[in-house]
């Protein structure tokens, strides 16, 4: 008997991460547009879904409930780190491989210049100070990487190049104010306290929020105003 209630309990599990998945499909497909629009043409969208729902995946296997949160806010954060890390890596190759196609293809000029064969790679090697295996490296490397320039991924609004830099006097009270604000916040309710985390770091609109909290739109500005209201009166007191 012990081995049929260990079936029927495996059994179970995977009905329960089944209906997980399927259910929290169309918020992984939102969150993978969501980064998406960020990195611009960078990424293929199809790859970023597929990224998405493997996540999805493995945040309905890894999830426990505890009663703290619910498996949505688990799975968006799950999900959304996963993309941005994704879009982070492939931004810092795309850099590297940038700088080096620009150096090859000065290489090459100065090469012709001299009246030598830009495509003799022992030439093009030697230019750069490199061996040849390396540079079939730097054009492996290349190959694979977004064909975009820095100044065609830049975006004055884009989260990935904010400048977060501060003066001395700015970075004093910003660390105060942000030490004050999370003892603060570890006073509100987790319902309210989740709406905050979704809003302002998650960047969800009101419509996401009420679809990963199971709530309506109204309820969810509701909950925002509250929150700020008893954060702001917190804070006064402080």
């Amino acid at each position: 008997m012990s081995g049929l209630r260990a079936y029927n309990a495996q059994a179970s599990d995977q009905i329960i991460i089944s209906e997980r998945v399927r259910s929290h499909m169309p918020l992984a497909r939102k969150l993978a547009w969501q980064v998406h629009g960020r990195a611009r043409d960078l990424f293929d969208i199809e790859d970023m879904i597929q990224m998405a729902m493997l996540a999805l995946v493995e945040a309905a296997q890894r999830f426990e409930d505890r009663g703290e949160a619910t498996f949505g806010s688990y799975a968006m954060m799950r999900i959304r780190g996963t993309l941005i890390d994704h879009v982070r890596n492939n931004l810092s190759l795309s850099r590297n491989a940038v700088q080096r196609r620009d150096k090859i293809a000065a290489a090459e000029k100065e090469i012709i210049a001299e009246g030598g064969d830009a495509k003799d790679p022992k030439l093009v090697a030697a230019k750069l100070g490199i061996t040849a295996t390396e540079l079939v490296t730097w054009r492996n490397q290349i190959s694979v990487a977004p064909d975009k320039s820095l100044d065609e991924v830049y975006d004055d609004h884009s989260a990935w190049f904010a400048d977060q830099g501060h003066t001395p006097e700015s970075a004093l009270q910003a660390d105060d104010l942000k030490s004050r604000l999370m003892a603060n916040l570890k006073r509100l309710k987790e319902r309210d306290a989740m709406v905050l985390q979704l809003y302002y770091v998650e960047e969800l609109n009101l419509e996401e929020i009420a679809e990963v909290l199971d709530v309506t739109v109204g309820r969810v500005s509701q909950l925002k105003k509250a929150a700020l209201a008893q954060l702001r009166e917190w804070l006064q007191d402080d």
